[in-house]
């Protein structure tokens, strides 16, 4: 089983990204919900994450709205695939600005 965590930086201002909802689906539905602390993270989503295919939905549109900025993203996305390698760790981070968004595979 493996682990998931994520955090989202707007590199647009230099600051985590404080507030943000993520949802952590697969084949649809949502298994969790979580909102990023002060440090713009998610430390964990559940306990253990089986071999699958998931998806990590940020809803940076209507963060952006809060924060008093326009942005053509209501979402961003990450899709991603765990395998059968016991205690493995995601860290899958978000990148955001009001023009673009980007992931890579964090430690």
């Amino acid at each position: 089983m493996s682990t998931l965590s994520t955090h989202i930086l707007d590199i647009s201002t230099g600051k985590p990204a404080e507030g943000v909802t993520v949802h952590l689906q697969q084949d649809g539905n949502t298994l969790a919900t979580g909102v990023t602390n002060a440090q713009g993270r998610i430390a964990a989503f559940i306990p253990s994450l089986p071999a699958g295919s998931y998806r990590l939905v940020a809803e940076i549109g209507e963060w952006f709205s809060e924060t008093g900025r326009d942005t053509l993203y209501p979402c961003a996305q990450i899709d991603f695939v765990t395998g059968e390698t016991a205690d493995e760790h995601f860290h899958l981070p978000f990148v955001i600005a009001p023009g673009g968004w980007s992931t890579y595979r964090g430690s």
